[in-house]
């Protein structure tokens, strides 16, 4: 006789129990129907097609563009150039060096180095600034020739290329898809430091056509640079 309540009473109990495991089983299963983040989406990457020759932009002030300076074994570095004023027929170059152990700030006054390509004994006037230091402005030539040594490296890509060695490649970089750049062998020499180097150019960047070099540096170490941006109007001295 009292068989019956205790058997509906532990059916009831059973029906609970799995009814609460269900629910719990359930749980993870409505937590993955959250829809995840949407992907930001990348900016397209500029591209500038081939031409048919080397013309080089008209230097302008204002002009501007950014390196990337990647050397094997150091910590990466950058490099901007500028045009930053104008004397008569002469235009008044910038190169500002930003690296681990500081910043090195160099202005010169040379007759239409984008054409003629940078010779130091052509240079007029020059200006430098290394760090909080004060600017220091060099008159006497012998001066102005040392002086220059120190951003022989990144003034030596205003020498025009030679077409007859050069190959049309593409690169990409930071900046965008350069097609059939102008690709030649190159070499020079900064305080007594050889610098070999492949050098892609492309005549849309402003100032120098440079989109790209991979060489070695003295005894071998490897260095790689890159356009990152360039400009045709915004440059600002830096001094």
């Amino acid at each position: 006789m009292h068989r019956l309540p205790l058997l509906l009473a532990l059916v009831a109990l059973g029906c609970q129990g799995k009814q609460e495991t269900q629910g719990k089983e359930q749980a993870p299963a409505a937590a993955s129907t959250t829809q995840p983040q949407e992907k930001k989406r990348a900016r397209p990457v500029p591209e500038y097609p081939a031409a048919e020759a080397f013309t080089q932009k008209p230097l302008a002030v204002g002009q501007w563009i950014r390196v990337a300076v990647e050397t094997k074994g150091a910590p990466p570095s950058q490099v901007f150039v500028r045009i930053v004023d104008k004397e008569g027929e002469a235009f008044l170059y910038e190169i500002e060096s930003n690296t681990p152990s500081g910043t090195t700030i160099s202005q010169f006054l040379v007759e239409n180095a984008a054409s003629k390509g940078f010779d130091k004994s052509a240079i007029r006037k020059m200006r430098t600034k290394q760090d909080t230091g004060p600017v220091q402005e060099q008159t006497a030539k012998e001066a102005i020739v040392k002086a220059a040594e120190g951003v022989e490296e990144f003034a030596t890509i205003l020498n025009p290329p030679d077409f007859t060695k050069a190959e049309r490649k593409e690169a990409k970089v930071t900046a965008g898809l350069f097609q059939g750049c102008f690709v030649y062998e190159a070499e020079h020499d900064q305080g007594g430091v050889k610098m070999k180097e492949t050098v892609f150019r492309h005549p849309v960047v402003p100032i120098t056509g440079f989109v790209r070099s991979e060489g070695t540096r003295g005894s071998g170490a490897a260095v790689t640079k890159e356009l990152l941006e360039m400009h045709e109007t915004g440059a600002r001295s830096a001094l």
